[in-house]
């Protein structure tokens, strides 16, 4: 039986196998590889756009090899420390491990860019307190105690003031 060459072990090796027992080491190293393997092969634009992403003259170089680096990169530093010395700078992002993260300055300032308009006050009014039916029962009853007292009857006055002084507050 022949032996398998590297490359044709890495074929036969399936992806979520690699991802789970692969070491942080091996993966930067394979990464490494894949970065300058990584040629056009023909197929119209997307290829050769990758590869002016990675070739060294290009303009995108620099970042490319930066946020490659960030990602295979072992930090020595905890994201606390990290987030830390953001916060002391008075940074409102900062990056660790190739992603980019939010301090609480920046979380306070997103936010208020999310807010909406704030009306003026007095310009919303109040929701009632009191439903359609009971407002149309108070003015009603005012109505029907207004009625007794014009024809000289007996109402409660107390009643009177107490509804209508509802119905102003509503």
């Amino acid at each position: 039986m022949a032996r398998l060459s590297m490359a044709e072990k890495e074929k036969r090796t399936p992806k979520f196998l690699r991802k789970i027992f692969e070491s942080p080491k091996k993966k930067a190293e394979r990464l490494r590889s894949k970065v300058s393997s990584n040629v056009d092969s023909g197929r119209g634009g997307k290829d050769s756009a990758r590869q002016k992403m990675y070739d060294k003259t290009s303009m995108f170089a620099k970042k490319a090899a930066t946020r490659d680096e960030a990602k295979t990169k072992i930090s020595d530093r905890s994201f606390k420390s990290t987030f830390d010395d953001a916060t002391k700078a008075g940074k409102s992002t900062f990056t660790y491990g190739g992603k980019s993260y939010m301090t609480n300055k920046g979380k306070g300032e997103n936010k208020d860019k999310m807010k909406t308009r704030i009306a003026p006050k007095g310009s919303i009014k109040k929701k009632s307190n009191l439903d359609a039916d009971t407002v149309a029962s108070y003015k009603k009853r005012i109505k029907y105690m207004k009625d007794r007292k014009a024809k000289g009857k007996n109402f409660s006055a107390k009643n009177l003031k107490e509804l209508e002084a509802k119905l102003a507050a509503n």
